[in-house]
């Protein structure tokens, strides 16, 4: 049998289609998602019953909204060094803030209305590389250790960009490292 360069090339990209699926296995086999819903009402009394108490320029916040956080997270790609990546989108929306009661910290102040915005949205997104037993994340991302722990008691949770390293190359002991350069907090559009 004769090899022709049609035969070369036909046989050349159906190995890279078998390699690549076979890369791609754990990557899309590995991944999940969920979506989480949040219906969120917070009242702040700031009136004092001391009459020694200075009276506040606010009474009181009083705001209620409804919050969506979709979470996805890849497997790794097969072979000795593993990519992937995280995803966090967020959506919330207003149902009710007004007449002086923003400020709750639940949503996302509007500076030209002294109220709150009516909705905002934020994606966070996290390349990710394991190898062996050891995973580095670069980029937005939630976390929690003994040092530090992304707030999750509003409508929206609080996210960073950082670099996050976990090695669990000895049993039994798991060693973590990060670099957090800026946060995005739980009632704000930017970092």
């Amino acid at each position: 049998m004769r090899k022709t360069s049609l035969a070369l090339a036909v046989a050349t990209s159906t190995l890279g289609l078998s390699l690549s699926q076979a890369a791609f296995a754990d990557f899309i086999g590995d991944s999940k998602a969920t979506i989480e819903a949040r219906n969120f009402y917070f009242n702040r009394d700031f009136r004092q019953g001391n009459s020694n108490t200075p009276t506040p320029s606010q009474s009181k916040s009083e705001e209620w909204a409804q919050g969506f956080i979709l979470r996805a997270n890849s497997g790794f790609t097969e072979g000795t060094v593993g990519f992937g990546a995280d995803a966090i989108g967020m959506f919330g929306f207003k149902l009710d803030s007004g007449d002086g009661t923003a400020g709750s910290g639940l949503l996302v102040p509007d500076a030209s209305s002294n109220g709150s915005q009516d909705n905002n949205s934020d994606l966070a997104v996290a390349a990710k590389v394991k190898v062996s037993n050891s995973t580095l994340r670069v980029g937005q991302m939630q976390f929690k250790n003994a040092a530090i722990a992304s707030s999750d008691g509003r409508l929206l949770p609080q996210v960073f960009e950082a670099g996050h390293l976990v090695s669990q190359e000895i049993d039994g002991l798991m060693l973590e490292a990060a670099h957090v350069r800026e946060v995005n907090n739980r009632n704000s559009n930017d970092y």
